[in-house]
């Protein structure tokens, strides 16, 4: 059972990193396996990776190897899937998608606020966390670049935002203009067998490596030692996400990737005379948003429902585990 229940949690964490405003850390966190995943990390250190040569059974228990193994087989699963299949979902049903995904960051906040004791010191740290996450869906992405360099650097500021709950590394990617370097490349060496972008991939997942075992140290330390306005920081950084998570928005400008200019749209849905990078959005109340195409309003609500009983379901079995 244990088993199957991380190889689920590391399903939903690799399906998450792939779509853009959605974070794997956010999923850990509801999930209950947040701590831990960073318990774990930061346990890959030198000291105890020379037990390999001496005590390999040892090595496996000092970095937790079996909760590593599941939880990494769930999300390489997970990921594929989110790459093959719910990115084409955010083509053809993305209202549904975010609706699932604002239900459960929305109750996950309320339920994991439960922990945390509220006062004036944790108001305002939630409220920092909260204005510092809402501050990052509000950036316009810029031109990526190929760089090695660049790749490295933003490989680490990806994955430090994976490990923040309500930050998505996806989104740090689109920001940085290297989503769809990123996306296009595991595609093609999933689905082709094509492995010409595997330079640009290996320098990102080295900025990967480096920046998870860094800030894995810092979170952990701070929760060590600040737990109670970690947690109100994290659970503002949830709430603050919500903006990017809106089922509905306009598409103000849009940038042609081909020709490189920025276009005006005005519409929910971009011309399919070519490629586009999203630049601005507003968010629309459902009844506006059906003057442009159906805000499919019931079935948003039934998605966001769902998202929410998937959390109190998830937060239920963590307790009888």
């Amino acid at each position: 059972m244990m088993k199957l229940m991380l190889t689920l949690k590391g399903m939903a964490m690799g399906i998450a990193e792939a779509i853009p405003g959605v974070s794997g850390g956010t999923l850990a966190f509801i999930t209950g396996i947040y701590e831990e995943l960073l318990w774990t990390i930061k346990s890959i250190n030198p000291g105890n990776l020379k037990l390999i040569l001496s005590d390999r059974a040892a090595f496996w228990k000092a970095i937790n190897g079996p909760f590593l193994l599941w939880l990494l087989f769930g999300m390489a699963g997970g990921l594929i899937l989110g790459v093959l299949v719910i990115s084409h979902m955010l083509e053809t049903n993305k209202e549904i998608l975010w609706a699932l995904f604002f239900g459960l960051v929305l109750a996950s906040a309320v339920l994991l606020g439960k922990d945390v004791e509220w006062d004036r010191k944790s108001i305002l740290m939630a409220v920092v966390g909260a204005a510092f996450a809402y501050a990052v869906t509000m950036f316009s992405p810029v031109t990526g670049s190929t760089n090695p360099v660049y790749l490295f650097l933003s490989g680490m500021l990806a994955v430090s935002a994976l490990m923040l709950p309500g930050v998505s590394g996806s989104f740090i990617l689109l920001l940085l203009g290297l989503y769809d370097s990123i996306i296009n490349g595991l595609k093609a060496i999933i689905a082709e067998q094509d492995f010409s972008a595997l330079g640009t991939l290996v320098f990102f997942g080295l900025g990967v490596l480096i920046g998870l075992f860094t800030f894995a140290k810092v979170l952990s330390w701070l929760f060590a030692k600040f737990r109670n306005p970690t947690m109100a920081v994290m659970i503002g950084i949830l709430i603050g996400s919500l903006n990017k998570l809106w089922p509905w928005k306009l598409i103000e400008t849009a940038m042609d990737k081909t020709t490189g200019n920025v276009e005006t749209i005005g519409s929910t849905i971009l011309p399919t005379h070519t490629e586009w990078k999203i630049l601005t959005e507003t968010n629309l109340l459902p009844m506006t948003y059906q003057n442009y195409t159906d805000p499919k309003l019931l079935l948003c609500i039934v998605a966001l429902v769902l998202g929410a009983f998937l959390v109190l379901m998830l937060s239920r079995l963590d307790s009888r585990a």
